[in-house]
């Protein structure tokens, strides 16, 4: 009701002369149920959260439909929002460009934790990170942090990256391995670097290539590059590259010899494409990963550093063999896990 029918209300009551105290009480009545009215309206549930609701926000380089790195972010989101009760916002297909002014306006907006699901847009970050002091601030990626109020959320990736040296040291009958890798950044170097350590202390004989995509999005290259490999010699490629992993599969799928050991966030009918070629795949959590890091958040516990999550915690593990490697080699990856686990085996680069 709009506060001129209130006072056409009130016109109408003063001509049946009313007393005075009784007129006054309908006006304060109707003046009550007026304001409730409007208040109840002005604005939609969505746009007004509880005071002191945890709020999480995401910017991700691709569409959060693409069965790979981005749905996994998104569902990471989701599940923070359902986990913690936070209130979510994101934004996907995000350029590099673009990312700092996206980063701005989420923090203006007093985002409690932006989540940059890429390491590729680690220099906007520390810039908005630096203006916003009171805002947390996660990069999916390997990064120091500033030890205040941005950090980074990581596997141990060096954990299966030394896993998969061995297990593709103990599955070439070539003595020849190729890692294919989507864009040389800090983690998937480190982890090219722990595999070929892990491969050459299993076979010192072996001989291991390190191949860059320097895209996360190109099959094709991809595919040209196991293709080169293939023709060289190698008959295990190891692949981390998104998208450009269906590339590798392509071209181990034409050779019954050749096997691929991947980190696939894939689409289940191109997975059976090549299941038999594939001895092993890296399960890396990325929603499970998000949610430490938001909880840490949340805790006031976030302290603007590296955290890292791996095999112990239950982020990331590898994908039963099913027969691909004999029991004595099964055993053999068992035994060095464990190894990991306590410390015995240095995963450093």
């Amino acid at each position: 009701m709009q506060v001129r029918n209130v006072l056409s209300l009130v016109a109408i009551y003063g001509s049946i002369r009313l007393p005075q105290i009784i007129l006054m009480g309908v006006f304060l009545t109707i003046l009550l149920i007026s304001c409730s009215h409007l208040n109840s309206h002005t604005q939609p549930e969505s746009n007004n959260p509880a005071p002191g609701a945890f709020k999480v926000a995401m910017i991700l380089p691709g569409p959060i439909n693409d069965q790979s790195w981005n749905q996994s972010g998104y569902e990471g989101l989701n599940l923070i929002q359902n986990q913690l009760g936070a209130q979510i916002a994101y934004t996907p297909n995000v350029t590099v460009n673009n990312a700092e002014p996206i980063l701005r306006q989420y923090a203006q907006q007093e985002f409690d934790f932006i989540i940059i699901h890429g390491g590729q847009y680690l220099n906007s970050s520390k810039i908005v990170a630096e203006e916003f002091p009171r805002i947390k601030f996660a990069v999916v990626t390997s990064y120091g942090g500033n030890n205040k109020n941005f950090g980074a959320l990581a596997f141990r990736s060096n954990e299966v990256g030394y896993l998969v040296g061995v297990i593709a040291a103990l599955k070439t009958q070539t003595n020849r391995i190729a890692f294919i890798g989507g864009e040389p950044q800090l983690i998937t170097q480190q982890q090219a670097i722990l595999l070929k350590r892990a491969a050459l202390k299993t076979k010192n004989n072996i001989t291991v290539a390190i191949n860059w995509v320097n895209s996360w999005r190109d099959p094709d290259t991809a595919k040209s590059i196991a293709e080169a490999q293939i023709a060289k010699g190698a008959d295990v490629l190891v692949t981390d590259a998104d998208f450009g992993n269906f590339g590798v599969l392509q071209a181990v799928s034409t050779h019954k010899s050749i096997s691929a050991i991947t980190w696939m966030y894939a689409i289940q009918e191109k997975q059976e494409l090549t299941a038999n070629n594939i001895v092993t795949r890296v399960v890396q959590k990325v929603p499970k990963l998000l949610l430490e890091g938001a909880t840490l958040a949340q805790q006031g516990r976030w302290e603007g550093k590296q955290y890292k999550f791996g095999i112990l915690e239950g982020v990331q593990d590898l994908t039963p063999f099913n027969g691909s490697l004999t029991p004595q080699q099964a055993e053999i990856v068992k035994s060095v896990k464990q190894d990991i686990l306590t410390g015995k085996i240095d995963i450093f680069p």
